[in-house]
């Protein structure tokens, strides 16, 4: 039995037409069948969704990235979170949306994040949606808003940082995202070697450069193929796990 890989968080809308298909050509015969790419802007919502309807590999995740969200006054987010209610069914998750402390300084400005944030947890509980989670300093925060708001579909993107953070996410049964950066970073390395499988997913963040490479869906492969080494067990077992994992939070 053949199993099967997928992208978690990707952002195939960044790519031009004759890009997205060369990458959804190379990533099947990689066996990656199915990538969600995630929204952050407004425009990359409709983008996204239209890229959905014209590639079966392809799962659009709507939503807005915080920094995106400030640029917004409030009759415009209720224009957004009209939209995300009128396209919800045709979404596999939300995201991506979160919180980012790293432009973010004003206290006004970090309300106005964590408000809208708790928003997106609410319309993910109400229509059984899996929230994909940006969480740049302010991982901390982003747990505790979580768990208050007592959000139970959660995949935690590049959240690899912290182990004793990492751990909490394993205690609410969370999922993690690991990326292209498990292959050259030592500390996302040794965090993932002691992670349990059960709460990892694999994600690319395609097209975004590593080390001065772009990534790409079927880089999946090298992720999970580094995985299984750094627990020394069986590619096997982490395909099947994988794909376990994947099943569990998006379908």
């Amino acid at each position: 039995m053949i199993n099967m890989y997928y992208d978690a968080h990707c952002h195939l809308n960044l790519l031009t037409e004759k890009e997205i298909k060369k990458a959804l050509t190379d990533a099947k015969e990689k066996n990656v069948t199915e990538m969600i790419s995630c929204s952050t802007s407004f425009k990359s919502n409709r983008q996204n969704l239209l890229l959905a309807k014209n590639f079966p590999q392809i799962k659009a995740a709507i939503g807005l990235y915080p920094l995106d969200l400030l640029e917004l006054n409030d009759q415009e987010l209720g224009k957004a979170f009209g939209f995300f209610e009128n396209n919800i069914k045709n979404a596999i998750a939300i995201g991506e949306v979160g919180l980012d402390n790293k432009y973010c300084k004003t206290k006004e400005d970090k309300e106005k994040q964590e408000n809208n944030f708790i928003r997106f947890i609410e319309l993910s509980k109400k229509y059984d949606k899996p929230l994909i989670i940006h969480s740049r300093y302010a991982q901390r925060t982003v747990l505790e808003l979580l768990a208050s708001e007592k959000a139970n579909k959660v995949l935690l993107h590049s959240f690899t940082d912290s182990k004793k953070l990492m751990d909490i996410a394993v205690t609410n049964e969370w999922f993690v995202g690991v990326g292209v950066n498990i292959l050259f970073n030592e500390e996302v390395q040794k965090n993932i070697a002691g992670f349990p499988l059960k709460n990892l997913l694999f994600e690319t963040d395609s097209p975004i450069r590593f080390n001065g490479e772009k990534a790409m869906p079927l880089d999946i492969v090298k992720i999970a193929e580094k995985v299984a080494s750094l627990k020394e067990i069986a590619i096997d077992l982490v395909e099947a796990q994988q794909e376990e994992n994947y099943t569990t939070l998006f379908c």
